[in-house]
């Protein structure tokens, strides 16, 4: 540690926290005037701001206490009882405090080998510590921030993946380390998904670079909620330990981030599920809830209802994975319309991000392309999927002409329009994807013909 900040109105009582802090700091500064420190503290990068029993903070200083970027550490003896500003920082005893700063000296004094890593520590009752101050700023500052504990299956690596790691993280992040196959990578300012992206990107790294297998580290992310209480998540870490860690790679398995997801719906939310049905992507509203270990879907619309039931499944999108999650319906209940939903999995966030939504033609709309005839697919305001067993004709011009006919509450339309080729897949009958661009007018009438169409499919889907 380099700068700590200690006030006191009395250096006879601070003497033994003094010594204690030198051991473990470059720069020491003392004071008995709060605004000093405040100072200092607004010019240089502290590590710890303490504030002794001897002095007695004045309430216009505590005001100024809950802006400050580190929170402050009171330091009391057994005479002194300072619980009333446990609102405004840590409180601990002397004797324990001196005890954690020991703890870190005779870190900084055995592990040579750990030199050159920017924060690397030991202790787990220091680990919780600093971990109870970081969950305390995280909810101050309102920023994220995670915990990603590691397990090693082979203690042979154990020392070079931390050298390599600790070269890695950033300045104000810290590795923990437990034992010769478990540590803990620390992560303030980041969400879930910048860890498994960090995580990922490291050990595909250290597979290349250190050569170890890829399967050889494994992991479990845990991400504080602010919604939970401190201790709570220090229970969730200590849990960890001794439980099942996980394989690390891009595509991960449901259990290491169900936690994650259920505890974004501890509260009720309303939230957009998607789904497509016969080329149209279908979105509404719906109140999701965890309940019983069970996340469940609440006042789903009909249409949207009707699809779920036919489908067996739903997405939608998790904010805390930053996500797009695909969820089977276990159970599903037709009198309140509500589903039970189960077999999580992730998936490609393309699906719900398409707003050309196309819809599919049952019946024979023929088109003409540059004078060939075609079959319409599929159909959107801008796009359009055609049908063909002979492409030779068309497949290699740069521009094409579109002319084909759509019937609008008896009315029927000329569709006259231009396109580019954007996709085949060639077969005994090719398909064809082409961009098209169409005028105002004509673009209004295929609104009107899709439309019309929707609500045929809504009627088909409400019987």
């Amino acid at each position: 540690m380099k700068n700590i900040i200690l006030i006191h109105n009395n250096f006879r009582n601070i003497s033994n926290i003094a010594q204690a802090v030198s051991d473990v700091g470059e720069n020491l500064f003392l004071s008995t005037n709060f605004k000093n420190g405040l100072q200092f503290l607004n010019f240089e990068s502290v590590e710890m701001f303490l504030i002794d029993s001897s002095y007695s903070v004045k309430d216009e200083e505590l005001s100024s206490l809950k802006t400050l970027n580190i929170e402050p550490t009171f330091i009391s003896r057994q005479d002194v009882s300072l619980e009333n500003m446990s609102d405004f920082g840590k409180v601990i005893n002397e004797d324990k405090f001196i005890e954690n700063l020991k703890s870190i000296k005779n870190i900084n004094i055995e592990e040579t080998t750990l030199k050159n890593a920017p924060n690397i520590f030991r202790d787990f009752d220091t680990f919780k510590l600093a971990i109870t101050q970081e969950v305390r700023r995280a909810k101050r500052y309102r920023y994220p921030f995670v915990v990603v504990m590691f397990q090693l299956t082979d203690k042979t690596h154990i020392q070079q993946v931390i050298d390599y790691f600790s070269s890695k993280i950033r300045e104000f992040d810290s590795l923990w380390i437990y034992d010769d196959t478990k540590f803990s990578m620390v992560l303030p300012h980041t969400g879930w998904n910048g860890a498994e992206i960090l995580t990922s990107r490291l050990t595909t790294q250290i597979t290349q670079e250190i050569g170890i297998e890829i399967d050889a580290l494994k992991n479990v992310i845990l991400s504080f909620k602010r919604i939970e209480r401190d201790e709570d998540f220090i229970t969730r870490i200590e849990n960890s330990l001794n439980n099942e860690y996980y394989n690390i790679n891009k595509s991960v398995a449901f259990n290491v981030w169900k936690e994650e997801l259920f505890s974004e719906f501890l509260e009720a939310k309303t939230i957009r599920i998607f789904n497509r049905y016969k080329g149209l992507l279908i979105s509404h509203d719906s109140d999701i809830v965890l309940n019983e270990h069970h996340l469940e879907l609440h006042n789903i619309r009909d249409i949207q209802f009707s699809i779920i039931d036919k489908e067996k499944a739903s997405y939608f999108y998790s904010k805390t994975l930053n996500k797009t999650i695909r969820a089977g319906v276990e159970k599903i209940d037709p009198k309140d319309f509500s589903a039970t939903l189960s077999n999580f999995e992730i998936i490609d966030s393309d699906f719900i991000e398409n707003k050309n939504l196309k819809l599919l033609i049952e019946e024979d709309l023929p088109i003409r392309i540059s004078g060939n005839l075609a079959q319409i697919v599929e159909l959107s305001l801008d796009e359009i999927t055609v049908v063909t067993k002979d492409i030779s004709a068309i497949k290699n011009k740069s521009k094409l002409k579109l002319n084909f006919e759509i019937s609008v509450r008896d009315t029927l339309f000329k569709i006259k329009a231009e396109g580019k080729i954007l996709n085949i897949e060639e077969g005994a009958e090719s398909y064809i994807d082409i961009k098209m661009t169409t005028s105002s007018i004509e673009n209004i009438k295929i609104s009107e013909f899709l439309s019309t169409k929707q609500i045929q499919f809504i009627k088909e889907l409400k019987k």
